[in-house]
């Protein structure tokens, strides 16, 4: 008996840690012509459902087109480079974006891709391979697998700016972290090497 309401409280305590979810996804949904559309997939439980409604007018799940994004396929941006090989090397976390709606609203306004670890455009390390999943780990740690890059676009479709970088928190639900590019040490350290004058 204790067995079996060990078994009902644990599958109570599963059930409800997935239905309180905000979950951002990237992936690939067949249109009806047999192509296929990559596309951000949101979804909401009932706490983060206006979060949904706001995005596509549906209080549980979103699925909204990604644009086509210029020069990605292949090796001519260099931002791109920059993100698969040395992410954690070109950039640091300047602070987890807690105000969701300006998340929400970043995914409704703006023209952006979700590059993750299996990344049709990752031509520069082998996808899904264990040199990208370890930059990866820099930023979300264990949930490496499941993190995203938001790369913002710009006008012609071009990556343009690493905007976030999305992990999955402990209870399952999308942190977004805001990043900056990593600075070169300045400020008024002491020397570490003396310095020797020789006057004539």
């Amino acid at each position: 008996m204790k067995k079996w309401i060990g078994v009902l409280l644990t599958s109570v305590l599963m059930v409800s840690v997935q239905a309180s979810a905000f979950l951002v996804e990237s992936g690939y949904l067949k249109q009806p012509g047999g192509q296929y559309a990559k596309v951000t997939k949101v979804t909401c439980d009932t706490a983060s459902s206006m979060h949904c409604q706001s995005l596509c007018q549906n209080p549980t799940a979103c699925q909204r087109p990604e644009p086509y994004c210029r020069n990605c396929a292949g090796t001519t941006s260099p931002l791109l480079r920059q993100l698969f090989t040395e992410i954690s090397k070109t950039y640091a976390i300047k602070q987890e974006q807690n105000d969701r709606q300006v998340l929400v609203k970043y995914l409704g306004t703006e023209k952006y891709v979700l590059l993750d670890i299996k990344s049709v455009f990752n031509y520069y390390t082998p996808v899904g391979g264990e040199v990208f999943g370890n930059e990866l780990r820099a930023f979300c740690g264990d949930a490496a697998e499941t993190a995203l890059l938001a790369v913002k676009l710009d006008e012609v479709h071009q990556p343009m700016a690493l905007s976030y970088v999305l992990c999955r928190n402990n209870i399952g639900q999308t942190s977004a972290f805001e990043v900056q590019p990593r600075q070169p040490g300045m400020g008024n350290r002491p020397l570490t090497a003396p310095l020797i004058f020789k006057l004539n």
